[in-house]
């Protein structure tokens, strides 16, 4: 139903009411014996006739009592149609809240190893693009309302609105469960209170927060964070890269930022894995599956680059390649990290 035309049906309408009525009472109470109506006194009975409250007798005609008649009958209908239109806005709308909050919840609570987004301001709104593109699972959590809603309308995600600062906020949204989470709030203080939140509710999770000032990288890490992202430090590179080495950026930015089906993608050797403890060489993991291994990153974080194929592999190093979603499958299935 198109409230909004509805509304200003019903509102043109008792403005039509109000100033039939007012210049009805002036018209034919103009000849009244006792002295012809004022405007005030016309507006004045129309009102008080329209709102069915009772009125004065202001020496009405009996032309004036038939047109009170109508007018009130009119009255009546009128405001009948009004409070139909709101009550149906009001009840309508409240139970579609509550479904799509009921909905939200059971959505929320079949997630597992999703990743959790903590605010939705400026770099927020870059992770939400990010985690659309990839068609990750993930939670977000916001307590601007008007600004969850204008994003919700443009793009369908979960999301719950709330203070992720508050322990019960970060349950709901399935902390226990989750694989990792973000935190990219306003405020250093913020992001250092979810972080030791966050990691008391679930050691296992990885946390990458955002630091917002020059001193905040050391804390946030002291307090659990397994990664910790500075933005005004990453854009400040970027800027000179761009400078300096445009074609580079060129081709990352095109390979990690346009929509294109070649990404780069990381995959964990699990303990269960063919590869495990076999040089990367031996794997043919090229002819198995396509994608050009660029580097491995061991369990201690130590990277290698310049693959020469004699590097063995071990449960815990990841294959970062440069891949296709299929590719990427197909690598999974050999490491066993699904």
């Amino acid at each position: 139903m198109n409230y909004q035309r509805q509304f200003t049906i019903s509102l043109a309408m008792l403005i039509g009411l109000l100033f039939t009525g007012t210049l009805g009472y002036l018209v034919i109470e103009k000849n009244n014996p006792e002295g012809s109506w004022r405007l005030l006194d016309a507006i004045y009975m129309t009102v008080i006739t329209l709102t069915t409250v009772g009125y004065e007798n202001l020496a009405m005609s009996d032309n004036g009592r038939v047109f009170t008649v109508l007018l009130l009958v009119s009255g009546i209908g009128v405001f009948t149609y009004s409070v139909s239109i709101a009550t149906s806005f009001l009840i309508e709308g409240q139970m579609q809240n509550i479904f799509r909050k009921q909905k939200m919840t059971r959505t929320i609570d079949k997630l597992s190893n999703h990743y959790i987004i903590c605010g939705l301001g400026d770099a927020g709104m870059h992770v939400l693009d990010e985690m659309l593109k990839e068609d990750a699972d993930f939670v977000c959590i916001e307590r601007d309302e008007e600004r969850l809603n204008a994003l919700s309308e443009r793009q369908a995600f979960s999301y719950l609105l709330g203070d992720a600062t508050d322990d019960e906020v970060l349950r709901r949204a399935g902390i226990a469960r989750a694989s990792g989470l973000i935190t990219c709030l306003g405020s250093d203080e913020a992001n250092l209170f979810i972080v030791l939140s966050a990691r008391k509710l679930n050691p296992n999770l990885r946390i990458v927060a955002k630091a917002v000032g020059n001193t905040s990288p050391e804390k946030l890490l002291i307090a659990g964070a397994d990664e910790v992202v500075s933005t005004d430090h990453i854009g400040g590179l970027r800027l000179a890269a761009g400078l300096l080495r445009p074609q580079l950026i060129d081709f990352l930015m095109n390979l990690t930022q346009e929509n294109t089906d070649v990404q780069f993608h990381e995959c964990i050797i699990e303990k269960d894995s063919p590869l495990d403890g076999v040089l990367l060489k031996d794997t043919n993991l090229q002819e198995k599956t396509g994608l050009v291994v660029i580097a491995i990153r061991t369990a201690d974080d130590t990277f290698f680059y310049n693959i020469t194929g004699d590097e063995t592999i071990v449960a815990g190093d990841a294959v970062i390649a440069i891949a296709t979603q299929k590719q990427l499958e197909k690598l999974q299935k050999l490491t066993g990290n699904r």
